[in-house]
């Protein structure tokens, strides 16, 4: 894709940085648009391939892996010694690692706030909301995900990880597609991105650190290769049953 581009950029200049006649800026937008568009068929082909995966597994394999998974988190250091944590709360019916454990492991922790998403609408607007006990939990249609109430029991808003005046330590994220470069493949819906891009221009703002990513995954939704577009996130650690892997320089040192 990188060199595709390049070539494209090559061509809008000329080989003299001079600009050149309208018709190599279509013939150079109709590359760059078959570049994207065989980007976003392989990234249907691996979700579909993803989705049938997760399909052949029974419930006691992925409960199985998923307490695998959350335990090597609870010991973790990366994950015992954050005090900001955001955390997804799974879908049963999308089949994801299940974050209860973790949950619960960090509303039980005096010098820990966790914070869960919340979905505001199809537009790919996310925010992490601080979750203060299991009873500010609701689910709904279609897919029953568990949503955290936008007011505490008492009618104050919730803290919002995006105007909160601490930095977030540590997000968990879901997934359906991750390789061992850290790329991650989502559902298409762009929720994590679009919230990550706002969390990093805030953490830029006010000189944090961004959050340290991990992502759990089932053994299964390891491959050789993701697709990546330029605007894609990657994360740092991933853990599967076997334990957490560092996929990155910055995952690496959490490790440790």
């Amino acid at each position: 894709m990188f060199a595709s581009v390049r070539q494209t950029f090559r061509t809008l200049t000329g080989p003299h940085g001079v600009w050149p006649a309208v018709s190599h800026f279509k013939k150079a937008n109709i590359r760059m648009g078959v570049c994207a568009e065989g980007l976003q068929d392989q990234k249907k082909a691996l979700r579909k391939e993803m989705k049938a995966r997760l399909r052949h597994m029974s419930a006691e394999d992925m409960q199985a892996e998923s307490d695998a998974i959350c335990g090597h988190l609870l010991k973790a250091p990366f994950f015992t010694s954050s005090t900001r944590l955001g955390i997804y709360l799974h879908c049963a019916a999308l089949r994801e690692v299940d974050t209860a454990l973790l949950v619960d492991a960090a509303l039980h922790r005096g010098d820990a706030k966790c914070y869960v998403p919340l979905v505001l609408d199809q537009a790919a607007n996310m925010r992490l909301l601080h979750l203060d006990k299991r009873e500010g939990l609701t689910a709904g249609p279609p897919y029953y995900i568990l949503e955290p109430s936008k007011q505490y029991a008492d009618g104050q808003p919730r803290e919002d990880v995006l105007e909160m005046k601490e930095p977030l330590d540590l997000l968990i994220m879901p997934g359906l597609a991750f390789d061992r470069k850290g790329h991650r493949c989502g559902r298409g819906g762009g929720y994590y991105d679009k919230f990550l891009s706002l969390a990093q221009l805030r953490a830029t703002k006010l000189g944090w650190d961004p959050p340290l990513l991990v992502a759990l995954a089932f053994q299964s939704q390891m491959v050789e290769h993701v697709p990546m577009a330029e605007n894609d996130r990657g994360v740092d650690v991933i853990v599967i049953q076997d334990g957490a892997m560092a996929v990155s320089a910055r995952g690496a040192k959490a490790i440790g």
